[in-house]
């Protein structure tokens, strides 16, 4: 009610308002309405711009960045600061603006060729409201919508520029904010809402940075490989022992009374360096030899082929096959050793990680890796490939671009064909599963070397291969085959159409029941 009398009381003052008054009081308007946009612009500008940039700035010494620093610091008291801004030019724009503007109105509505009590009804009843729509629609786009656009679009510049305004503002109205900051501060501890005034701030959580790097339009800038390396950092604690470590099939081992002739011969057939030593099996590790170790008494002591490795070596480390990296990680760095032993739920040993596995989930796998990827995958055309039976199943699919399903029951493309086939299958054996054939191309005894994988047709696939959803009911087949306008395929417990002397006497009295089990009649 308050901006219509004014308005009211405008109109009526308006023979004693001259053309310079006037023109005073637009500039008014238009000052006001610049005095808004600022507190938008510099409390949207200082709250999105990011800290981490603010910082980076800061540490070379930029001294506008140090003021931002400041007011980010202090939020509660900058974004009062802004507010107390805005709510004072909004009230001086609407006593001062609504008032200019019906008054220029009411002046355009006494020219019109009317008579004059029309025309001082419409001065007095529409001037008012089209001055209220008409200071709205500026306050809303130049004052509010605009600024807050710059603002969102050019945080760090607009920032730098309006911080230490800003902060003078800040210091020049400081008693009347901390009468502000503690009168909210009181409201809400009546509601049982302590307020400390440092909970602005919208902290990102590690799941939130990690869409936002998996996703390219929140961080365009980003390169491909970088995106990569940051997705396999945070992903780094969701993966077990058990999910890279050299399974127990492909682990090498040394007896613990082999000599140093042995180990040289295994180190030269194989190329590592580091090896387990076993008892009795796999299952009973006594410890770890580093070959590296041995280089020093080689030389110095002169060791001789037969001599026994036992004085070298070193106790093992053993982990659960359920260890996350980012345990196992600080885990041999406090114990120095390079390699674990993974054991499973019964203490069997289930294969061992070595440190540069654990690198290889980070930074990608090395060129000697990648060369031992070529090994146990062998393309031979666009629909044929060779696989190793051991590969984990969800880099066959993203390595081959294939949609094998993933389960629990099993990891590896090997496993996938023993589970579907439930049985181990032998050489020359072949599964069609899905749109694919897999053909076991080599086996030694129960263990899959290797995998032919061929992806067939679609028609071919459908001919050869008959999923749970394609075996229907004889009334499925019928009232299918009616939609259709096809002959309806015989039921088959429809005993009339076998001929009985084709049935063994002793079997017609048993037929001829299921007969009427099945079909609920006699059979005609």
């Amino acid at each position: 009610m308050i901006p219509f009398a004014l308005g009211a009381l405008a109109i009526n003052v308006l023979p004693q308002l001259n053309s310079s008054d006037v023109f005073l009081r637009l500039l008014a308007v238009l000052l006001l309405i610049a005095i808004n946009a600022f507190f938008v612009t510099a409390e949207f500008s200082i709250v999105s711009v990011r800290r981490s940039r603010i910082n980076q700035l800061v540490s070379a010494g930029d001294a506008q960045a140090k003021t931002v620093q400041g007011l980010q610091r202090g939020l509660d008291r900058l974004l009062s600061t802004t507010q107390f801004g805005i709510t004072l030019s909004s009230l001086a724009l609407g006593w001062i603006g609504e008032s200019t503007m019906a008054i220029l109105i009411a002046v355009l509505f006494a020219k019109l060729p009317l008579p004059e009590t029309t025309r001082n009804f419409l001065s007095h009843s529409l001037a008012i409201p089209i001055a209220f729509i008409l200071i709205a629609y500026l306050q809303i786009v130049l004052g509010e919508l605009c600024p807050k656009a710059m603002a969102l679009m050019y945080p760090e510049q607009l920032a730098r520029f309006l911080g230490a305004p800003s902060l003078a503002i800040a210091r020049l109205f400081n008693p009347f904010i901390w009468i502000l900051n503690q009168s909210t501060r009181r409201l809400l501890q009546l509601f049982g809402v302590r307020y400390t005034g440092q909970g602005w701030y919208n902290r990102v959580t590690p799941e939130e940075l990690q869409l936002i790097i998996a996703t390219s339009t929140e961080s365009p800038g980003l390169e491909e490989e970088r995106r990569e390396l940051l997705t396999n950092v945070f992903e780094f604690a969701e993966v077990s022992a058990g999910e890279v470590m050299v399974p127990r099939t492909s682990l090498l081992a040394v007896p613990s009374d082999a000599t140093l002739e042995s180990l040289l011969t295994e180190v030269a057939n194989s190329g590592h360096s580091r090896y387990p030593v076993m008892g009795e099996s796999l299952d009973d590790i006594l410890g770890l030899i580093h070959f590296k170790e041995l280089a020093e008494p080689l030389v110095r002591q002169g060791l001789k082929p037969e001599d026994s490795i036992q004085p070298w070596i070193r106790p093992a480390q053993f982990v659960s096959e359920n260890m996350p990296l980012n345990e196992l990680l600080p885990l041999m760095r406090r114990s120095g050793q390079t390699m674990v032993i993974v054991v499973d739920e019964f203490g069997g040993t289930a294969g061992l990680v070595t440190l540069q596995d654990l690198a290889a989930e980070i930074i990608g796998e090395t060129s000697e890796l990648e060369s031992q990827e070529e090994q146990f995958l062998q393309v031979i055309d666009d629909r044929t490939f060779l696989v190793q039976a051991q590969t984990d199943l969800e880099s066959v699919n993203e390595l081959l671009n294939l949609d094998f399903p993933l389960a629990e029951d099993y990891q590896t493309l090997g496993g996938l064909m023993i589970y579907q086939m439930q049985k181990i299958p032998a050489q020359g054996e072949t599964l069609r599963y899905l749109e694919y054939e897999m053909t076991v191309e080599s086996a030694e005894g129960p263990r899959l070397n290797q995998i032919q994988i061929r992806r067939m047709d679609t028609a071919i696939a459908d001919d050869n291969f008959l999923s749970s959803d394609d075996f229907l009911t004889s009334d499925d087949f019928t009232s299918e085959a009616i939609e259709q306008n096809r002959e309806p395929i015989p039921d088959p417990w429809d005993l009339s159409r076998i001929d009985e002397d084709l049935l063994p006497e002793e079997s017609r009295e048993t037929a001829k029941k299921l007969g009427v089990e099945r079909l609920g009649k006699e059979p005609s």
